[in-house]
């Protein structure tokens, strides 16, 4: 025996939707459970801004942990000894390989240095430590860098110390 198909009975539609026209109590259900969603959607965006503060934090204070290691490596190598043994090169070779790895782990992090002799003072990544007057240099021109600065993408995480040229007129 066969069972009779039954068409659905059309429904009411506004003049400018073609969706239903809903009961007022189903209506109120809906419109809930859209405003519901979009409070989903509102949330998760939130949360994944979240991650990101967190990621970016994280990083920043796993940086900060490990840049005196880093200044200590620099430091050790500025008073490397004139006169050494072709092993103790070989030492300090390895030494220095051992620097590199640190900086590269620090830049696959979004890490890196900045603070080079002969560029010009920035005061938003410069931190003047003191001043000299050196003639046939520009003023402004950074002589020596102390302590070299970090930053995180684009934000300083540390400024770089610098020894600034002043010329006085």
């Amino acid at each position: 025996m066969e069972e009779p198909q039954t068409t659905p009975t059309p429904q009411p539609t506004d003049e400018k939707n073609t969706t239903p026209v809903l009961c007022p109590s189903c209506q109120e259900y809906v419109d809930g459970w859209k405003r519901a969603l979009a409070d989903y959607d509102n949330l998760k965006k939130e949360l994944v801004k979240e991650k990101e503060r967190i990621r970016t934090t994280t990083k920043e204070d796993f940086a900060l942990q490990l840049l005196p290691v880093m200044d200590h490596f620099t430091q050790a190598l500025q008073h490397e000894p004139e006169e050494l043994s072709a092993q103790a090169k070989k030492w300090i070779q390895g030494v220095l390989h051992i620097r590199r790895q640190l900086e590269e782990v620090l830049k696959e992090f979004g890490v890196e240095a900045y603070g080079v002799l002969g560029e010009t003072f920035d005061p938003n990544l410069h931190e003047a430590v003191e001043q000299r007057e050196e003639e046939g240099k520009e003023d402004g021109t950074i002589l020596e860098v102390q302590q070299q600065g970090w930053r995180l993408g684009s934000r300083v995480i540390r400024p770089a110390r610098v020894i600034v040229n002043h010329l006085s007129f």
